[in-house]
């Protein structure tokens, strides 16, 4: 595939994403406009500066779960005090040395994006370490310190009055986390039935993406929804088991023999209606007329998910430990490290040209480096040209806005129902796929920037210029540092999954029953199945962007190949594993060194090994066994 058909495939994705609304979409993306105008009010009644950015937090806050938004306005709130106290400490020092002001700018960001790539973090360790660098870059502009305390106090009601509003809107008018519950239950079911009923590669490609999309969303939310307890005790175990169950039915409908009887199909496809009706409507399904006769085909299995969706469980699914808070290469792996100096060489770059330049206007630069930067320079770059889509078009509608309706604009509402508008757009991308909804905020950010300056709206022209161009030096300096200063290629991406989603499936094969309930370990199995699935269509999204990577890195046609045929097969063992709970202790073993060896899978440049495990490979598809998905996985990783 060339550049050019990659760009083709791009653009018809956000095309798709556009004219394709999900449900839940349009009650989400017109809560973040409201609180964005909400917001917009309050900071042009009370003069709090800033109102753009503060506008721009909501996007990150505000989710489609009530009760989520929440938690993360009040716990950013309280991150918020931290960071404040932080910046005061630091500021004392380095308020009237600008080197000390650059050492601790490359200190704080080197420290916060390192915990953010090597711990459960993440993205809010390269957020935090965005507001404290670019607090400190703003100590140069400041001309004592009584004003440097006033403007650190400011950044704090920046940040927190948008909390507040997003608080507000949740609690009147927020989507209840069992709600969004139930509607994954009935849409899982829904797309088993008509896969059953039906099975056409549309069926087959919706019920596929129910299982990529994994349980962990939907399983955090069941989790907030107990220790908040806003369900009633006896819908939340409900619940609790129609998402283990419907995920195990998932899988084992679309392992479905082709030989299945006509009758049998449709019968499963109306007891999935009938549980998908009543589970959706928050009450008890009722059991099955047909029961499983205990055996471990496909059918007698499908029957029994549905006859343990039935009635009410006495007690909440086994649950397998939770993940610890630093990842277990963080000490081994040199990316992580690596990931953080080249982000933080990035923006140190940004802000001096910038301050050299006495160039203020331009400082969208630096936060372009620490929101656009990710592991691989093709995640990068996408991530950039999505960046710069999304820039060029918040610009064009703010110009357009100051051009033709801020002269009109007379009352805060006026400015109240542009914001709306405006935001309405970007969030509408931005609540949409994962492969393009960066774009959106995108659009929020720039558009904000131009339309409001400090506290209320703006007429400066300059304004729109200068953060264009500050996104576009950022973008130019990030792609420089992270393709030519240890360049990571998606290999090491893909690597990288395929070495969880191994793990993951070694977990599931040492999962026997002795010592637990049948029940918990399938509950365990699911869970482990889940979680493999999702690392499957994160190695397949990384090799959609293969085309983007740096020329010497790019993966050839033989290793897309390779791995495209790897995750086929750990899709298919998936399901044998869920289907019939393995008795080789061995396999688990086999697994876990498969997943060990996945990590150091060879790279052949003149893709002559290459081409011979995949039709090796190929060959023996006709294997219907855990042992040959095994062996196929060893001749595909070891490169024999």
């Amino acid at each position: 595939m060339s550049i050019v058909d990659s760009l083709s495939h791009l653009l018809r994705s956000v095309w798709n994403d556009l004219v394709n609304p999900f449900p839940g979409r349009l009650a989400q993306t017109w809560r973040i406009a409201l609180t964005c105008a909400l917001t917009t009010m309050i900071a042009s009644v009370y003069g709090i500066p800033e109102a753009a950015i503060s506008c721009y937090l909501v996007f990150f806050v505000m989710k489609a779960d009530a009760a989520e938004g929440s938690i993360l306005a009040v716990g950013l709130t309280v991150l918020v005090v931290f960071v404040v106290a932080l910046v005061f400490l630091i500021t004392r020092w380095v308020i009237d040395v600008p080197a000390l002001r650059i050492v601790a700018i490359a200190a704080t960001s080197l420290i916060l994006l390192y915990l953010g790539s090597a711990s459960q973090l993440g993205e809010l360790g390269g957020i935090i370490a965005l507001v404290v660098a670019f607090v400190l870059s703003l100590l140069g502009n400041v001309p004592f310190g009584e004003a440097a305390t006033r403007g650190i106090l400011y950044a704090w009601l920046m940040a927190t009055m948008p909390m507040a509003c997003v608080l507000v809107v949740n609690l009147t008018m927020g989507l209840k986390p069992t709600l969004l519950l139930r509607r994954t239950v009935e849409q899982r079911l829904l797309a088993c039935a008509d896969w059953l009923a039906q099975p056409t590669p549309q069926h087959r490609a919706r019920l596929r993406e129910q299982i990529s999309e994994g349980q962990e969303i939907a399983l955090k939310r069941l989790s907030m929804t107990r220790l908040l307890a806003l369900g009633r005790g006896a819908e939340n175990r409900r619940l609790a088991r129609a998402l283990r169950e419907t995920y195990r039915l998932a899988i084992i409908a679309l392992a479905l023999p082709t030989d299945t009887a006509q009758a049998d199909r449709e019968a499963m496809a109306a007891e999935a209606r009938r549980t998908a009706r009543a589970l959706g409507a928050g009450l008890a399904a009722c059991e099955p007329e047909r029961l499983p006769v205990g055996g471990a085909t496909a059918v007698d299995q499908i029957w029994g998910a549905l006859r343990d969706m039935a009635g009410t469980p006495e007690r909440f699914p086994c649950e397998g430990p939770g993940a610890p808070f630093m990842r277990a290469d963080a000490r081994t792996n040199p990316e992580h490290m690596r990931y953080a100096v080249k982000t933080t060489t990035a923006a140190i770059i940004c802000y001096l040209i910038y301050t050299g330049m006495q160039w203020q206007g331009i400082h969208t630069a630096m936060i372009t480096c620490y929101v656009a930067a990710l592991g691989s320079v093709a995640e990068t770059v996408h991530k950039l040209a999505l960046r710069i889509v999304g820039c060029l078009i918040g610009a064009a509608l703010g110009i357009a806005s100051i051009v033709f309706l801020m002269p009109h604009m007379t009352s805060v509402g006026a400015i109240m129902l542009l914001v709306f508008i405006g935001t309405f757009v970007s969030a509408w991308v931005w609540v949409g796929n994962e492969r393009v909804s960066y774009a959106g905020v995108q659009i929020a950010l720039a558009f904000l920037l131009t339309v409001l300056q400090g506290s209320g709206p703006t007429f400066d022209m300059d304004t729109a210029r200068d953060r264009v161009m500050g996104i576009l030096l950022g973008n130019c300096v990030l792609y420089i540092v992270v393709s030519q200063l240890w360049p990571v290629s998606v290999r090491e991406r893909v690597r990288d999954c395929l070495h969880q989603a191994l793990t993951h499936l070694g977990a599931m094969a040492r999962m026997a029953p002795a010592g637990r309930s049948v029940q918990d370990a399938r509950d365990l199995r699911v869970e482990q199945a889940s979680k493999a699935a999702a690392n499957i269509a994160d190695m397949r999204q990384a090799l959609g962007l293969a085309q983007l990577d740096i020329y010497r890195q790019r993966l050839s046609g033989a290793e897309l190949r390779r791995v495209a045929s790897a995750a086929r097969t750990v899709r298919q063992a998936i399901s044998r594993l869920v289907l019939c709970p393995p008795n080789d202790a061995g396999q688990a073993q086999r697994l876990q060194m498969l997943a060990n060896r996945a990590m150091q899978m060879p790279a052949d440049p003149n893709n002559r090994a290459h081409g011979v495990s995949v039709r090796h490979a190929s060959a023996s598809d006709g294997g219907n066994t855990l042992d040959h998905d095994i062996h196929r996985l060893e001749t595909l990783i070891n490169g024999r």
